[in-house]
Protein backbone atom coordinates (compact mmCIF):
# COMPACT_ATOMS: atom_id res chain seq x y z
CA UNK A 1 0.00 0.00 0.00
CA UNK A 2 2.35 3.18 -1.36
CA UNK A 3 0.27 5.44 1.88
CA UNK A 4 1.67 3.12 4.22
CA UNK A 5 5.10 2.66 2.02
CA UNK A 6 5.57 6.85 2.47
CA UNK A 7 4.75 6.65 5.81
CA UNK A 8 6.81 4.43 7.18
CA UNK A 9 9.79 6.18 5.38
CA UNK A 10 8.40 9.86 7.22
CA UNK A 11 6.91 8.41 10.38
CA UNK A 12 6.09 11.65 12.85
CA UNK A 13 7.46 13.00 15.36
CA UNK A 14 5.85 11.75 19.09
CA UNK A 15 6.45 14.93 21.19
CA UNK A 16 3.52 16.89 22.81
CA UNK A 17 4.45 20.67 22.14
CA UNK A 18 1.11 22.19 20.22
CA UNK A 19 3.07 22.82 17.13
CA UNK A 20 3.64 19.07 16.85
CA UNK A 21 -0.31 18.12 17.70
CA UNK A 22 -0.95 20.60 14.90
CA UNK A 23 1.84 18.52 12.72
CA UNK A 24 0.14 15.26 13.66
CA UNK A 25 -2.81 16.43 12.58
CA UNK A 26 -1.67 17.84 9.27
CA UNK A 27 0.07 14.65 8.70
CA UNK A 28 -3.25 12.82 9.53
CA UNK A 29 -5.43 15.03 7.01
CA UNK A 30 -2.66 13.95 4.52
CA UNK A 31 -3.03 10.36 4.79
CA UNK A 32 -7.10 11.05 3.82
CA UNK A 33 -7.08 8.49 1.26
CA UNK A 34 -5.64 6.19 3.45
CA UNK A 35 -8.66 6.86 5.72
CA UNK A 36 -11.01 6.14 3.37
CA UNK A 37 -9.43 3.16 2.48
CA UNK A 38 -9.43 1.62 5.96
CA UNK A 39 -13.04 3.05 6.19
CA UNK A 40 -14.28 0.76 3.25
CA UNK A 41 -12.24 -2.47 4.79
CA UNK A 42 -13.68 -1.29 7.51
CA UNK A 43 -17.12 -1.60 6.02
CA UNK A 44 -16.81 -4.83 4.36
CA UNK A 45 -15.69 -6.62 7.31
CA UNK A 46 -18.86 -5.37 9.56
CA UNK A 47 -21.47 -7.84 8.08
CA UNK A 48 -18.93 -10.24 6.67
CA UNK A 49 -20.74 -14.53 6.76
CA UNK A 50 -23.41 -12.93 7.67
CA UNK A 51 -26.90 -14.10 5.85
CA UNK A 52 -28.98 -10.75 6.69
CA UNK A 53 -25.51 -8.33 5.89
CA UNK A 54 -26.76 -4.64 5.84
CA UNK A 55 -30.07 -5.52 6.42
CA UNK A 56 -28.94 -5.53 10.34
CA UNK A 57 -28.83 -1.67 10.12
CA UNK A 58 -32.46 -1.43 9.64
CA UNK A 59 -33.11 -4.56 11.85
CA UNK A 60 -31.09 -3.02 15.29
CA UNK A 61 -32.80 0.32 14.88
CA UNK A 62 -36.25 -0.64 13.92
CA UNK A 63 -36.33 -3.69 16.95
CA UNK A 64 -35.19 -1.12 19.39
CA UNK A 65 -37.91 1.17 18.42
CA UNK A 66 -40.65 -1.27 18.90
CA UNK A 67 -39.59 -2.88 22.06
CA UNK A 68 -38.99 0.62 23.61
CA UNK A 69 -42.19 2.32 22.28
CA UNK A 70 -44.07 -0.82 23.71
CA UNK A 71 -42.65 -0.59 26.96
CA UNK A 72 -42.34 3.11 27.71
CA UNK A 73 -45.95 4.63 25.58
CA UNK A 74 -47.90 1.92 26.34
CA UNK A 75 -46.82 0.16 29.45
CA UNK A 76 -45.16 3.30 31.29
CA UNK A 77 -46.85 6.34 29.54
CA UNK A 78 -44.03 8.48 29.13
CA UNK A 79 -44.84 11.87 27.90
CA UNK A 80 -43.59 12.92 24.92
CA UNK A 81 -44.02 16.57 24.43
CA UNK A 82 -46.90 16.35 22.13
CA UNK A 83 -45.08 14.12 19.13
CA UNK A 84 -46.26 10.74 18.44
CA UNK A 85 -43.96 8.67 20.96
CA UNK A 86 -42.25 6.35 18.03
CA UNK A 87 -41.03 9.56 16.00
CA UNK A 88 -40.41 11.47 19.74
CA UNK A 89 -38.27 8.41 20.25
CA UNK A 90 -36.73 7.59 17.32
CA UNK A 91 -35.05 11.22 17.01
CA UNK A 92 -33.38 10.26 20.21
CA UNK A 93 -32.56 6.59 19.21
CA UNK A 94 -30.58 7.32 16.04
CA UNK A 95 -27.74 9.44 17.02
CA UNK A 96 -27.72 7.16 20.51
CA UNK A 97 -27.04 4.40 18.43
CA UNK A 98 -24.37 5.90 16.04
CA UNK A 99 -22.73 7.15 19.57
CA UNK A 100 -22.41 3.91 21.32
CA UNK A 101 -21.59 1.76 18.33
CA UNK A 102 -19.10 4.51 17.14
CA UNK A 103 -17.49 4.47 20.71
CA UNK A 104 -17.25 0.73 21.19
CA UNK A 105 -15.95 0.08 17.97
CA UNK A 106 -13.51 2.68 17.74
CA UNK A 107 -12.03 1.63 21.64
CA UNK A 108 -11.44 -2.05 20.55
CA UNK A 109 -10.29 -0.37 16.40
CA UNK A 110 -6.12 -0.29 17.45
CA UNK A 111 -6.50 -3.80 19.91
CA UNK A 112 -8.17 -5.49 16.88
CA UNK A 113 -5.48 -4.45 13.87
CA UNK A 114 -1.78 -5.75 15.34
CA UNK A 115 -0.71 -6.60 12.26
CA UNK A 116 -1.19 -3.40 11.25
CA UNK A 117 -0.04 -1.58 14.27
CA UNK A 118 3.12 -4.09 14.43
CA UNK A 119 4.40 -4.27 10.90
CA UNK A 120 4.14 -1.03 9.28
CA UNK A 121 4.19 2.64 10.38
CA UNK A 122 1.00 5.52 9.62
CA UNK A 123 -0.98 7.31 11.42
CA UNK A 124 -2.93 4.89 14.17
CA UNK A 125 -5.64 7.84 14.72
CA UNK A 126 -6.83 6.62 11.23
CA UNK A 127 -7.64 2.95 12.95
CA UNK A 128 -10.50 4.52 15.47
CA UNK A 129 -11.53 7.46 12.96
CA UNK A 130 -12.06 4.75 10.42
CA UNK A 131 -13.77 2.47 13.04
CA UNK A 132 -16.48 5.73 13.81
CA UNK A 133 -16.86 6.69 9.89
CA UNK A 134 -18.03 3.00 9.41
CA UNK A 135 -20.70 3.93 11.65
CA UNK A 136 -22.50 6.60 9.89
CA UNK A 137 -23.63 3.68 6.94
CA UNK A 138 -25.69 2.65 9.70
CA UNK A 139 -26.81 6.13 11.14
CA UNK A 140 -28.06 6.67 6.83
CA UNK A 141 -30.21 3.63 7.18
CA UNK A 142 -31.21 5.08 10.55
CA UNK A 143 -32.08 8.03 9.00
CA UNK A 144 -34.03 6.12 6.19
CA UNK A 145 -36.42 4.67 8.95
CA UNK A 146 -36.85 8.54 10.42
CA UNK A 147 -37.81 9.77 7.14
CA UNK A 148 -40.72 7.27 6.64
CA UNK A 149 -42.26 7.58 9.72
CA UNK A 150 -42.19 11.41 10.03
CA UNK A 151 -43.78 11.12 6.50
CA UNK A 152 -46.49 8.46 8.02
CA UNK A 153 -47.38 10.32 11.41
CA UNK A 154 -47.49 13.52 8.81
CA UNK A 155 -45.01 15.23 10.88
CA UNK A 156 -42.40 16.57 7.40
CA UNK A 157 -39.16 18.18 8.64
CA UNK A 158 -39.18 21.80 9.44
CA UNK A 159 -37.44 24.10 7.83
CA UNK A 160 -34.60 24.22 10.68
CA UNK A 161 -33.41 21.23 9.55
CA UNK A 162 -30.70 22.93 7.82
CA UNK A 163 -29.44 22.97 11.02
CA UNK A 164 -29.19 19.22 11.67
CA UNK A 165 -25.74 18.54 9.73
CA UNK A 166 -24.26 21.39 11.74
CA UNK A 167 -24.96 19.72 14.75
CA UNK A 168 -23.92 16.02 13.40
CA UNK A 169 -20.42 17.57 12.53
CA UNK A 170 -20.09 19.29 16.21
CA UNK A 171 -21.54 15.72 17.34
CA UNK A 172 -18.84 13.64 15.57
CA UNK A 173 -16.20 15.78 16.44
CA UNK A 174 -16.94 14.91 20.28
CA UNK A 175 -17.36 11.20 19.22
CA UNK A 176 -13.85 11.28 17.88
CA UNK A 177 -12.67 12.87 20.74
CA UNK A 178 -13.93 10.46 23.39
CA UNK A 179 -12.78 7.71 21.07
CA UNK A 180 -9.08 8.72 20.44
CA UNK A 181 -8.15 7.92 24.29
CA UNK A 182 -9.94 5.33 24.70
CA UNK A 183 -9.14 3.44 21.60
CA UNK A 184 -5.26 3.92 22.92
CA UNK A 185 -6.17 3.14 27.10
CA UNK A 186 -7.81 -0.55 26.12
CA UNK A 187 -4.07 -1.72 24.27
CA UNK A 188 -2.71 -0.66 27.59
CA UNK A 189 -5.86 -1.69 29.75
CA UNK A 190 -7.88 -4.37 28.52
CA UNK A 191 -10.46 -3.90 30.96
CA UNK A 192 -11.29 -0.31 29.36
CA UNK A 193 -13.76 -2.25 26.83
CA UNK A 194 -15.53 -3.56 29.26
CA UNK A 195 -15.95 -0.22 31.32
CA UNK A 196 -16.89 1.17 28.43
CA UNK A 197 -20.23 -1.25 27.89
CA UNK A 198 -21.09 -0.40 31.54
CA UNK A 199 -20.72 3.64 31.05
CA UNK A 200 -22.75 3.62 28.00
CA UNK A 201 -25.69 1.84 29.36
CA UNK A 202 -25.47 4.48 32.52
CA UNK A 203 -25.02 6.82 30.09
CA UNK A 204 -28.05 5.93 27.72
CA UNK A 205 -30.87 6.19 30.74
CA UNK A 206 -28.68 9.61 32.00
CA UNK A 207 -29.73 11.15 28.16
CA UNK A 208 -33.31 12.12 27.42
CA UNK A 209 -33.83 9.60 24.85
CA UNK A 210 -36.76 7.82 25.89
CA UNK A 211 -38.37 11.04 27.90
CA UNK A 212 -38.25 14.83 27.27
CA UNK A 213 -35.45 15.98 29.58
CA UNK A 214 -38.86 18.54 31.20
CA UNK A 215 -39.52 15.59 33.55
CA UNK A 216 -36.44 15.54 35.62
CA UNK A 217 -36.89 16.71 39.14
CA UNK A 218 -35.23 20.01 39.16
CA UNK A 219 -32.64 18.56 41.86
CA UNK A 220 -31.57 16.48 39.41
CA UNK A 221 -31.20 19.03 35.92
CA UNK A 222 -27.46 19.15 36.43
CA UNK A 223 -26.62 15.72 35.60
CA UNK A 224 -28.28 17.16 32.09
CA UNK A 225 -26.85 20.31 32.20
CA UNK A 226 -23.18 18.41 32.19
CA UNK A 227 -24.22 15.61 29.89
CA UNK A 228 -23.46 16.43 25.90
CA UNK A 229 -25.06 14.02 24.57
CA UNK A 230 -28.28 15.12 26.25
CA UNK A 231 -27.68 18.78 24.71
CA UNK A 232 -26.91 16.80 21.27
CA UNK A 233 -30.30 14.85 21.56
CA UNK A 234 -32.55 17.99 22.66
CA UNK A 235 -30.99 20.22 19.90
CA UNK A 236 -32.05 17.67 17.35
CA UNK A 237 -35.68 17.31 18.42
CA UNK A 238 -36.06 20.93 18.27
CA UNK A 239 -34.61 21.80 14.91
CA UNK A 240 -36.26 18.37 13.82
CA UNK A 241 -40.22 17.93 15.28
CA UNK A 242 -40.47 21.57 16.76
CA UNK A 243 -39.21 23.95 14.24
CA UNK A 244 -37.18 25.82 16.46
CA UNK A 245 -33.54 27.05 15.95
CA UNK A 246 -30.94 25.23 18.37
CA UNK A 247 -30.04 28.37 20.26
CA UNK A 248 -26.84 29.73 19.29
CA UNK A 249 -25.35 29.97 22.53
CA UNK A 250 -26.25 26.00 22.60
CA UNK A 251 -24.60 25.23 19.40
CA UNK A 252 -21.39 27.74 20.87
CA UNK A 253 -21.24 25.58 24.20
CA UNK A 254 -21.81 22.20 21.93
CA UNK A 255 -19.04 23.50 19.70
CA UNK A 256 -16.61 24.00 22.17
CA UNK A 257 -17.18 21.20 24.47
CA UNK A 258 -16.87 18.96 21.31
CA UNK A 259 -13.24 20.94 20.47
CA UNK A 260 -12.07 20.67 24.19
CA UNK A 261 -12.58 16.71 23.89
CA UNK A 262 -11.12 16.21 20.68
CA UNK A 263 -7.96 18.14 21.03
CA UNK A 264 -7.59 16.36 25.01
CA UNK A 265 -8.24 13.33 23.64
CA UNK A 266 -5.77 13.63 20.30
CA UNK A 267 -3.29 14.88 22.45
CA UNK A 268 -3.71 11.79 24.60
CA UNK A 269 -3.63 9.26 21.79
CA UNK A 270 -0.34 10.49 20.68
CA UNK A 271 1.40 9.99 23.89
CA UNK A 272 0.44 6.62 24.12
CA UNK A 273 1.14 5.73 20.96
CA UNK A 274 4.70 5.12 20.62
CA UNK A 275 4.14 1.97 23.07
CA UNK A 276 1.53 0.72 20.62
CA UNK A 277 3.83 -1.92 18.63
CA UNK A 278 5.15 -3.08 22.30
CA UNK A 279 1.86 -3.12 24.07
CA UNK A 280 -0.39 -5.02 21.31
Amino acid sequence: MPQLEIAQRHPLRHSSGVLDLASHLLGFWRRRELLGHMTVRHLRGQYKQSILGYAWAFVNPLSQMVIMTFVFSTILRFPSEGIPYPLFLFVGVVPWIFFSAALAGGTDSVVGAPGLVTKVYFPREVLPTAAVLTKLVDLFFGIVILIGLMIYYGYPPEMTAWWLPVLFAIHLVFVLGLTFPLAALNLYFHDVRFLVGVVLTLWFYLTPVLYPVDIVPPRYQFLYDFNPNSLFINAYRRVLLHGDDPGLEKVLLGLVIALVTFFIGYYLFKKMEPGFADRI
